[in-house]
């Protein structure tokens, strides 16, 4: 199987999306640091859910598809690349990706400005 000009390029969108949505799930995370002292417990359920993505999401029931899908976006991170390379991306998906990658990326701007505004110090 050959993969064409257009399946490299929406592979290469695709995953810069998922970069994207991953890296924002990940500074919203840990951007609760501000308001809660003790995250590991927070961590380490996003990196078990993370291992969640190394499968493709059609293997999982409904409602675990919506949840890495739409929750945490462990689903189009990783799913949507593959399906482009494959040749199975429908370019609605790939712009649905690219709009949640964007509001992802604000909405976790907006989470680390609000903590930086509100923090205190760690002294004292």
């Amino acid at each position: 199987m050959t993969v064409g000009l257009l399946a490299l390029v929406a592979f290469a969108l695709a995953l810069a999306c998922g970069t994207i949505m991953i890296y924002s799930f990940w500074l919203m995370l840990t951007s609760i640091a501000f308001w809660v002292v003790r995250v590991d417990e927070m961590i380490n359920l996003f990196e078990g859910v993370y291992a969640a993505g190394r499968w493709p999401v059609g293997i999982y029931p409904g409602w675990l598809q919506g949840l890495l899908t739409f929750v945490v976006p462990v689903a189009f991170a990783v799913t949507v690349p593959a399906e482009a390379l494959t040749g199975r991306l429908h370019g609605g998906t790939l712009a649905l990706a690219l709009a949640l990658a964007i509001a992802l990326f604000v909405l976790a701007r907006l989470v680390w400005r609000t903590g930086l505004r509100r923090y205190g110090g760690a002294s004292a």
